[in-house]
C-alpha cells in the first residue's frame, strides 16, 4: 500500500466518526491507499474519520479509517486509508489537485508565477509518472 503525504499549507479537515464501519482492507494491496498528514491532535489506529478539503473542492467529503498514527515534532503524522473504490479513487484525483497546487505555490516562492494550467502541465510531467497507481 502507498501512501502519499498530503501538503501541510492545504488543510484537511478531519472529523472522528463513531459509527461507521469499512470492510477489512487486503494488507497485500499495492497502488495508492491513502494519505499521510500531520495534525495537532491523535487519533486512534482503526478510528473512522470524515475529511474535507475545502480549499481545494468545497463539496469534497469522504471517510476514511486511521491506518496509523504516530507522535512526530509538531503534532501526528498519521495514516488514512480509503478501503472502499469509490472514496480511494476521489482521494486520488483530490490529491493530485492538492500536489499541483503545492507545486504552484512552491513556484511563487521561487519567483515563478504560474497559473493552475501551467503548474498542472509541469507537475504532470515531472511527477505523474511517479504518483502511484489506483489499484484495489
Amino acid at each position: 500500500m502507498e501512501f502519499v503525504a498530503h501538503p501541510n499549507e492545504l488543510p484537511l479537515k478531519l472529523t472522528a466518526i463513531e459509527d461507521q464501519h469499512f470492510p477489512p482492507c487486503n494488507s497485500e494491496r499495492t497502488g495508492f491507499a491513502g494519505i499521510t498528514y500531520l495534525t495537532s491532535c491523535a487519533f486512534d489506529s482503526g478510528a473512522c474519520v470524515e475529511v474535507t478539503l475545502e480549499e481545494i473542492d468545497p463539496n469534497f467529503c469522504v471517510c476514511g479509517r486511521v491506518a496509523w498514527c504516530n507522535k512526530e515534532e509538531g503534532g501526528y503524522l498519521i495514516a488514512i486509508e480509503f478501503p472502499t473504490q469509490e472514496a480511494c479513487y476521489s482521494v486520488r484525483m483530490v490529491e493530485q489537485l492538492s500536489q499541483i497546487e503545492h507545486y504552484r505555490r512552491r513556484a511563487k516562492n521561487e519567483g515563478r508565477r504560474l497559473n493552475y494550467n501551467e503548474a498542472a502541465a509541469e507537475w504532470i510531467q515531472k511527477f505523474a509518472a511517479q504518483f502511484p497507481a489506483f489499484t484495489l
